[in-house]
């Protein structure tokens, strides 16, 4: 006896609809006149200026004219080889990915931009970029050395209260 769960129509139903989906998912993205790439790329909503005044003001750290501010390079328009060349002499090897990171050598900030990487509650682009001028800040106008393991434990405190002060303000002040 031959058992059978469903006939060929609601098969070719299901198959007609499947296509009109991935019709539909690769068409919107260009509809609303972005790229199926750009569409996923996660992207700063505050000014990289904003955003180092505010990590400086926490820090209580003034700043000068004379001090370059670092460039800044994100994920998706960076080869991962002039990611790897920057970091490695900081680092002693060289990653087999992309990461936030401030090399300092360079003076650079490197951001993954990726949407994914940010989809978790509480990671926001802007909030990894207010973490690396932390560093930047730490280096360069404190002349500390990154080898200090509180200089992280630092960088996420600021991370976090530019967060909570800029990013997710409403959700601070229902905490408080």
């Amino acid at each position: 006896m031959e058992h059978r769960c469903c006939n060929g129509n609601v098969v070719r139903r299901l198959g007609r609809w499947v296509g009109i989906l991935a019709m539909i998912a690769c068409v919107a993205p260009a509809a609303a006149g972005e790229t199926g790439e750009s569409a996923r790329r996660a992207k700063l909503r505050f000014d990289p200026q904003f955003i180092l005044a505010q990590v400086a003001r926490r820090m209580n750290v003034a700043l000068r004219p004379e001090i370059p501010v670092p460039t800044i390079f994100v994920e998706s328009r960076t080869p991962l080889r002039q990611f790897q060349d920057a970091i490695a002499p900081q680092w002693h090897f060289r990653p087999h990915v992309f990461t936030n990171a401030y090399v300092t050598a360079r003076n650079e900030i490197y951001l993954i931009d990726d949407a994914a990487y940010y989809a978790r509650p509480g990671r926001t682009i802007d909030g990894s970029l207010a973490h690396e001028f932390a560093h930047y800040l730490q280096v360069m106008y404190l002349r500390s050395d990154l080898a200090d393991p509180t200089l992280e434990t630092e960088a996420v405190a600021v991370q976090r209260a530019f967060q909570q002060d800029h990013v997710h303000p409403r959700h601070a002040a229902a905490r408080r």
